[in-house]
């Protein structure tokens, strides 16, 4: 290790310092607890300046990870989702009384986490960056524990995780037997080569039955932590009883590093297996995706409680971005990172509403509760309704031109078929966003707001992630600009 190695770390040490230092201040200087928001947000804007500027382009410790333009812009997202759920924690933490640094700290050790895991370039360290992030998620999930739904929702997202964990150290350790590495260059050569061909047959190029399993393995893992279908029962659980802007940064932030994990994982199987065995993981791919899209919609349609509606719509999205991965190749990044910023604004915006305006955590979040609150709270209501309408894909949104992008990237890969399955299934989604937003504007109210908490910072948040998703969807050109300097670069 030398020092562009550990220059090359600057970003997660900025967020692990953060972190180490809110806990401290926590200990000694418990009356500074309200400045703990700000102190994490110069942690996420340093972290996020030092992947800009900082960390030099390349690999680093000896290859086990890499800066790249997709790797920057993935990061960028990530630490975007943190600094909306941090502005949308503070007043939640202020109204349920548990404010404290352990909530801050977590977050910033999830985020660490996933910037590590964008940047693995081989399966062991992937799997440390997994159980980081999921060491900090799982707490975070039952922070609020004097609510039982919060304590039962993260034993659910905990047992699950451990399975899913078992899997991916398993199919990690299947693909090396199979190939005699964990890195994903090394494992494409030897796919190539045949050195795990099928029957063992030298230079045929395939995939053994020992490597197949191990790939379907961690597909399995990535794919719970996309929650695409059939991977997805936790999703609605862990939603609906996790503190709300929480649930603003795990319904986003993870999926982020997961689709691109993923990306690396099928990469390398496809183009070093080629032919027929390539075939076969982009038809698994679609299925998925379909399974996905359909199933997503059609189950939050039936949901009278909002969350459990955006955990169901959450797959249906991931869906969607999965016909982007269907036909792996470099152009296939650039849709999926438009696609996850727009995810991440219209998403984790709509959480960031929710948390403010629901003050029974450990009861139903009706969408019905918001009748008439469109007037009530006008801003809140207009920033709901933006990223409703994005979720919908409706222009002039950022969610309608990553939809866009994505549908567009599978015509040209010819999957016409899939796009129209993905065009049909996102007009089954138009009907229950726009329930939400009649219900806000259409309907007369049923209750009076009691014990709401609706501060500086979570507003910031809502307006933060709304105009981000009209900007962005009404002026689109500089975003096409960076990206084609970037991830959409041939």
């Amino acid at each position: 290790m030398n020092a562009g190695d550990v220059g090359s770390l600057a970003p997660e040490l900025a967020l692990t310092a953060g972190g180490v230092l809110i806990l401290l201040a926590d200990a000694f200087l418990p009356a500074a607890r309200r400045a703990f928001t700000g102190l994490a947000l110069l942690a996420c804007g340093a972290a996020a300046w030092a992947a800009v500027a900082r960390t030099p382009a390349g690999a680093s410790f000896g290859g086990l990870l890499e800066a790249t333009p997709v790797t920057r812009a993935l990061s960028l997202v990530v630490l975007l989702a943190a600094a909306i759920s941090l502005l949308a924690s503070q007043g939640y933490l202020r109204r349920e009384r548990i404010l404290t640094g352990e909530y801050h700290a977590l977050l910033l050790w999830c985020a660490a986490g996933l910037l590590l895991m964008l940047r693995a370039t081989e399966l062991l360290t992937v799997f440390l960056s997994l159980e980081l992030l999921s060491l900090c998620l799982y707490p975070l999930a039952a922070f609020h524990r004097r609510v039982n739904l919060a304590t039962e929702a993260a034993i659910k997202y905990f047992l699950m995780g451990a399975f899913v964990s078992a899997f991916v150290l398993y199919g990690i350790a299947l693909v090396y037997g199979a190939t005699g590495s964990t890195r994903f260059e090394a494992i494409a050569r030897a796919f190539h080569s045949g050195g795990a061909a099928v029957a063992g047959v030298p230079g045929t190029p395939g995939i053994s039955v020992l490597a197949s399993l191990g790939v379907l393995l961690l597909v399995a893992g990535f794919g719970f932590k996309m929650s695409v279908v059939p991977f997805h029962a936790w999703a609605p659980d862990t939603y609906q009883g996790a503190p709300s802007p929480f649930v603003a940064f795990l319904s986003v932030a993870p999926k982020a590093a997961s689709a691109m994990v993923l990306f690396r994982v099928l990469e390398a199987v496809t183009m070093g297996a080629g032919g027929i065995a390539g075939g076969r993981w982009s038809r698994v791919v679609a299925l998925l995706a379909v399974a996905s899209m359909v199933t997503g919609n059609l189950l939050a349609l039936a949901q009278r409680d909002i969350k459990r509606m955006l955990a169901y719509s959450g797959i249906a999205h991931m869906g969607y971005l999965l016909l982007a991965l269907v036909v792996l190749d470099r152009r296939s990044l650039g849709p999926v990172v438009v696609y996850l910023l727009a995810y991440v604004l219209m998403n984790s915006g709509a959480f960031a509403v929710v948390a403010m305006l629901y003050a029974r955590p450990g009861e139903q979040h009706l969408i019905s509760d918001l009748a008439g609150w469109g007037y009530r709270f006008p801003l809140l209501g207009a920033c709901l309704t933006v990223s409703m309408l994005s979720l919908a894909g409706i222009p002039p949104t950022l969610g309608f031109f990553g939809k866009y992008l994505v549908f567009l990237n599978a015509v040209s890969d010819g999957l016409t078929g899939l796009a129209v399955v993905g065009v049909l299934a996102s007009l089954v989604g138009v009907f229950y966003y726009l329930r939400v937003v009649y219900v806000l504007y259409m309907r007369p109210e049923t209750r009076q707001p009691e014990g709401l908490l609706i501060d500086g910072w979570g507003r910031a948040a809502a307006v933060l992630a709304a105009l981000g998703t009209l900007a962005l969807g009404i002026w689109p050109a500089r975003l096409l600009d960076w990206l084609l300097q970037g991830p959409l670069r041939p």
